[in-house]
């Protein structure tokens, strides 16, 4: 099992801190692929969600290092938000679907609906395209 903190994300919505992304991903001794999850942490643990789960994936490893993860979040005032973020390597992101929005860097933040959806991508610094874990 291997897990690393690939980002840190400034909190909207008035709240004070940073939410970390944490990647980690295992391997099991039956064989069937590694599993990699996502999570989004806000500071002191007051709340933490699986964003992303996937199987058989070489992202969060060492053939393939770069993730890229988003998760509906609400503020304390009630705001919800959609954050999403990837490892340092990334140059930008965007959102499709039920959220527009697009960001410069490794991480981004919209405002959104409850239960809305969004697909993610992203460019690496090397132009190279990649996907949200689902």
């Amino acid at each position: 099992m291997n897990a690393w903190a690939f980002a840190e994300q400034p909190l909207p919505g008035g709240e004070a801190g940073s939410g970390s992304w944490v990647c980690t991903r295992a391997e099991t001794w039956r064989g069937d692929g590694a599993r990699v999850l996502a999570q989004f942490r806000t500071p002191g643990g007051r709340q933490g969600a699986v964003a992303a789960r996937a199987q058989d994936v070489p992202a969060c490893g060492a053939r393939d290092p770069h993730v890229l993860a988003g998760v509906l979040w609400k503020a304390e005032a009630g705001g919800w938000y959609l954050l999403a973020a990837a490892d340092r390597g990334t140059a930008s992101i965007r959102a499709t679907g039920g959220i527009a929005a697009s960001a410069d860097g490794n991480v981004l933040t919209a405002q959104a609906e409850q239960g809305a959806r969004a697909d993610l991508s992203g460019t690496l610094d090397d132009g190279r395209k990649i996907t949200g874990l689902r």
